[in-house]
């Protein structure tokens, strides 16, 4: 009886051990401390943001790997069947995207050991954006470190909202030309324009807020405290606020996509479904205090894209508002009436099906423009459906010409690239035609996708879309038994869309990796002790 006993309790001391503390205690420095670092304003962030992620994940995968040796060390003292506990870390269980994880960084790894330039691919100093095979080892190792030691603790994504909303509240008010830590100064005009809060330039707040702002968007949903409820609340205000003065397309797609995702996700549960329309009323209303803020302030603020102007300025978002706050109300008296409602399946499957040919429509006219009909005028914003040298801000010519680089790749660059963040050294003969539209070079395709099939080749790229293909399929199975699975989902969702017209950098992707890594810890079921609606 004794020894049961004693086998029950240590079961007990082990449901939050210092491996899960360590891991908690990370991962609140990367949500609150590591957006907000910068040591010399935004001169050099990327390496400020850089070296504190190598510093701070380096420490937590030795001080993970030493707790875990001891516990398994620990472990081989009880050898008698009904003294056994538990394997305290499953190591070798290895998943589906763990597989492709791994898969990455060996491809990475020879796709450098081949690279003509072998210390930049290393590092990806001199000409890339650090985003070498230093950074993507790192990457793989704090992966596995969370997979395996995480333990849902909510605290951690309240503190994840404040955190967020300090750097959104920043972007407000370094868009009205207020600068209270003095990021601004020796910046010159150009630059003050560009660039806002603690993250760098405006595409890479779009980045970070495609990240972030899902995040606590799903956690006011599926919360059950109502303190936090109003955290999440004000940091999703703040977020979206954020998001206009970003003033990014980029940013656009991605929470476009992700709200699109969403609402068919909760379209059945009532409960779910208030939460996520009171959470959208009260970002799109946020956004007509922008404008406020502006006439108080004298006019002083830096320009917006018409369809920016839209959401903060115009007639059509009063509107919206107002049917927003509407159906807000009625599905709040409809959970009131009759608790515990959930709606026909048929409705998100409706739902689903018009965002797909939707998507497909949009597809199919962007293919038809681009190679068929190439003469046909399109104006306004139907010139997005052409893809040409010229198009998204001369991303066109990048993608063009990457395309060609890849065809005249030999069979082992096809397969493994020209070594990790070396897009310069291919991309280097068009910097000419590059010339025409202002730039006189580019170290990134700004697409992700296609920087990945330029640099670590067709199986780098294969592997990377395994670990998101991985990380999503069985983020949705898991989803129906543990809500917290779609919150990390959205972030990953939000970030791989937004990387269609963006760039991976040390700044925000690192704080995907961790989503991709608690999404994955979910699927697990090493966080299901998460008590969410």
């Amino acid at each position: 009886m004794s020894n049961k006993k004693n086998t029950q309790n240590r079961r007990l001391e082990r449901t939050y051990s210092v491996r899960h503390a360590l891991m908690n205690y990370y991962l609140l420095l990367m949500f609150t401390v590591f957006p907000l670092f910068a040591s010399n304003r935004f001169f050099n962030i990327r390496h400020d943001k850089f070296y504190l992620f190598l510093g701070i994940t380096g420490v937590a995968i030795i001080a993970e790997a030493v707790l875990i040796c001891s516990a398994y060390c620990e472990e081989k003292k009880y050898s008698s069947p009904e003294m056994k506990v538990s394997e305290p870390v499953p190591l070798t269980k290895l998943s589906f995207t763990d597989i492709a994880m791994l898969a990455l960084l060996v491809v990475c790894i020879i796709s450098t050991l081949l690279s003509k330039h072998p210390a930049d691919a290393l590092i990806g100093e001199r000409v890339g954006r650090n985003n070498g095979l230093l950074l993507i080892a790192f990457y793989v190792g704090i992966y596995f470190v969370i997979t395996r030691c995480y333990y849902y603790m909510e605290y951690i994504f309240v503190a994840l909202a404040a955190g967020s909303a300090i750097v959104f509240l920043l972007s407000v008010l370094n868009f009205h030309y207020i600068d209270p830590l003095g990021m601004y100064k020796d910046l010159s005009p150009n630059d003050v324009e560009r660039f806002t809060s603690t993250i760098g330039n405006k595409n890479l707040l779009s980045s970070f807020i495609c990240v972030m702002l899902p995040v606590v968007v799903t956690m006011s949903v599926h919360t059950k405290n109502l303190i936090y409820r109003i955290v999440y609340l004000v940091s999703s205000a703040l977020g979206f606020m954020a998001l206009m003065t970003s003033d990014s397309d980029s940013g656009i797609l991605g929470i476009g996509a992700i709200f699109v995702v969403l609402l068919i996700w909760y379209s059945r549960r009532i409960s779910r479904l208030k939460n996520y329309f009171l959470c959208l009323t009260v970002m799109l209303a946020s956004a007509r205090l922008l404008p406020v803020i502006t006439y108080i302030l004298g006019g002083k603020s830096k320009e917006i894209d018409k369809l920016q102007e839209l959401v903060t300025h115009s007639g059509i978002s009063i509107a919206l508002s107002a049917v927003l706050a509407l159906i807000t109300a009625l599905l709040f008296y409809l959970d009131y009436k009759k608790p515990g409602t959930v709606l026909p399946k048929a409705i998100p499957i409706v739902f689903g099906s018009i965002v797909l040919i939707g998507i497909a429509t949009v597809i199919s006219a962007v293919i038809y423009f681009s190679c068929i009909d190439t003469e046909t005028e399109l104006s306004g914003a139907f010139s997005i459906l052409r893809i040409n040298e010229s198009w998204g801000t001369h991303r066109g010519i990048m993608w063009i010409k990457s395309f060609e680089i890849f065809g005249n790749f030999s069979f082992d660059k096809m397969l493994f690239g020209t070594g990790p963040d070396t897009f310069y050294y291919a991309f280097s003969p068009y910097f000419g035609e590059l010339s025409k539209f202002g730039d006189g070079s580019t170290n990134a395709a700004h697409n992700e996708y296609i920087n990945y099939l330029i640099t670590i080749g067709g199986a780098g790229l294969l592997a990377y879309l395994s670990v998101l293909g991985g990380t999503l399929v069985r983020a949705v199975k898991k989803a129906f038994s543990n809500p917290l699975s779609i919150v990390c989902a959205s972030a990953v969702i939000c970030y791989s869309v937004q990387a269609v017209v963006n760039i991976a950098q040390p700044i925000t992707t690192p704080l995907f990796i961790l989503f991709i890594a608690l999404a994955e810890t979910v699927s697990r079921g090493n966080a299901d002790n998460a008590e969410l609606i």
